[in-house]
């Protein structure tokens, strides 16, 4: 599925997401049809990002922010759980510890209280939040520099910093962050004028794609399943052109009287 990244109306939905198969629906548009592609927003899927680049060549390439975030996150959550389980039949109370309290771990530190301590399970004397992760991060270093260098860069996605960003990234090939972050490191590197078309197009994300999606798993499961594709495209189009957001009427406006 693709849609207008502006007015998120749905363009069509394919059958088939392999890259042959795209491939040879997108050529049935004329070269001059694909040069007017402006921008195209994709996860880091590498041969997707080949794909565009051969069929749309005068389009920027944007990497969902969505997707940055949760790579970030993902591997920050796997190093705690490959610490935690270091920790299962030695010292129970710290895989404990680990395990209930890592949702503290994904939240950003400048978000963490530090003036209100409370009791907290597991812990005898009384935590702030702040206190808590400092506590958990100081149980092992690789956990502690791939918490600080994960959210470093998430910090700096959010402010839309670039320059702060490639600092952050360069520098970080010298900490002992984890084996997993250290990969994302490396696709983001590589990925950087991808990442930088992020910064600057911020509004543009696969937001409205997922919220499709959301919808359309909906209509099928209402729907007890369909056994014609053709049929369920058709359900799907007819759905989103009848219950239109106020967002898409407000954009539609803007274009008429432009």
């Amino acid at each position: 599925i693709y849609c207008d990244s502006v007015t998120h109306d749905i363009i069509d939905i394919l059958p088939d997401r392999r890259k042959h198969q795209l491939e040879a629906y997108f050529l049935k548009f004329s070269r001059k049809q694909r040069e007017k592609v402006k921008t195209v927003s994709i996860d880091m899927f590498p041969p997707y990002i080949a794909l565009i680049q051969d069929l749309f060549p005068h389009a920027e390439i944007i990497i969902d922010r969505f997707h940055i975030v949760q790579a970030i996150n993902r591997e920050i959550n796997r190093c705690r759980v490959q610490v935690m389980n270091g920790f299962r039949t030695k010292e129970r109370p710290q895989y404990n510890k680990l395990k209930r309290y890592w949702k503290l771990l994904l939240k950003a530190p400048i978000d963490l209280d530090r003036m209100i301590y409370q009791p907290y399970r597991l812990f005898k004397s009384w935590q702030s939040q702040y206190s808590l992760v400092q506590y958990l991060l100081n149980l092992d270093e690789t956990l502690k520099e791939t918490y600080e260098t994960g959210h470093r860069l998430l910090s700096a996605l959010k402010a839309n910093d670039i320059q702060q960003l490639r600092f952050i990234l360069q520098d970080a090939k010298t900490k002992d962050t984890s084996k997993g972050l250290k990969r994302v490191i490396h696709t983001f590197i590589k990925y950087m004028p991808y990442i930088s078309s992020t910064m600057r197009h911020r509004h543009l994300t696969n937001g409205p794609i997922e919220g499709i999606n959301n919808k359309i798993k909906l209509i099928k499961r209402v729907s007890y399943g369909y056994r014609n594709f053709w049929n369920f495209r058709n359900r799907i189009l007819m759905i989103s052109k009848v219950f239109v957001s106020e967002y898409k009427k407000r954009i539609k406006q803007q274009n008429n009287v432009a």
